[in-house]
Order: C-alpha cells, then structure tokens, then sequence
C-alpha cells in the first residue's frame, strides 16, 4: 500500500475512533496524515469514501475479537446473551460502528455490507453461518430445516442492512429479543 495511502488511513482511523464521523473532515484527516487536502483527493474521492474503508477494517477487527472471547460451543441462549452484551459494550461504544445507525453515512455502509461483495469479504457473516450451521448439524438437525434457520439468519442480516436505528426507534434491543425468542424456539422444538 502506498505510505501516504496508509497514513490517511491511520489518520482517519484515530480521528473517527475519538470524534465520529460528523465531527471529522478531510482537512483535518490531511493534517494528521501530514499529506496537503489535495493528496487526499489522489486516493479517496470522499469522506464517506475512506469512512467505508476504515469502518471496514474497525469492524473486521472488533467481530475478530468476539470470536475470539465469546465460547460457542456452550449454551445457545447464553451464547446470544453474550453476543448481544459485547455488542453493547464493544460496538455500541465505538464512534466508528456506532455509525452503522447515523443517518448520514449509515446507507453507504448499509449498501456495502448488503452487496454480493459486502457479504463475501464480510468473514464474520460467514463464520455465523457456518458455525449456526454447524451446531444445528450437531444437534441432529434435520438439514431442511437447517436450511430454513439459515434463512431466517439471512433475513436476519437483510433487516440489519435496511433498518438503522435512526428509523426504528428501540431497534437494537428489539432485534434481539427477536432472535433470543426464534432461538428459544428452534432449541425448544428439537429437545
């Protein structure tokens, strides 16, 4: 990568980290990278356009993590309830992921994660599916219907894509009473 490519990504990184995305501008990334406003432009035609970037890399970073932290292979509903309280606490207190909701750069990042592109470099959509899969397979599941749980996961991914919570007012706690009930039901129904 280039090196003044890297320092702006640097610097936009630690800037959106400590003041979010509405209080950063291009002048500002430009002055921590040491590059003039005009070398900014050589790589990124917009604000929104190394926000993606780094908003990327931060959340790759973050979901790494919680695979790492969170223990899969034990109880499915304390397993949601840990998934849902690092969210809280690792993603929610983040000025960089919180932007998932912000209404001004939260479709770019929306459309991104939703495209055929966004969902096959997206590692931590796939480890869910292939673990989800996994367990279900564990647990003798049947594969038909092992098929329609990782349909609902899909429409899962696709209600997070469109609904910000700019729009939908209690949308992070009612996505996941939404899935610790299906969850519920799914364990219910196979014991």
């Amino acid at each position: 990568m280039d090196d003044k490519k890297e320092k702006l990504q640097s610097a936009a990184h630690f800037l959106f980290l400590k003041n979010g995305y509405k209080k950063t501008n291009i002048a500002q990334i430009a002055r921590k990278a040491g590059v003039a406003v005009g070398s900014f432009y050589n790589y990124y035609p917009s604000k929104q356009a190394i926000f993606l970037e780094v908003y990327i890399a931060e959340n790759e970073a973050v979901r790494n993590r919680l695979i790492q932290e969170i223990n899969w292979e034990g109880d499915i509903e304390q397993l949601i309830e840990q998934f849902f309280a690092y969210t809280v606490k690792n993603i929610m207190n983040n000025n960089i992921l919180i932007e998932w909701n912000n209404g001004s750069v939260s479709k770019v990042l929306h459309n991104h994660y939703y495209s055929q592109t966004g969902r096959e470099n997206n590692s931590f959509y796939r480890f869910l599916q292939e673990t989800v899969s996994k367990r279900l397979q564990k647990e003798k599941i049947a594969p038909d219907l092992i098929g329609k749980v990782l349909k609902v996961f899909d429409f899962i991914y696709y209600i997070d894509c469109h609904v910000s919570g700019h729009e939908f007012e209690g949308y992070s706690e009612t996505l996941q009473i939404f899935v610790q009930y299906f969850i519920k039901g799914i364990t219910s129904a196979v014991k």
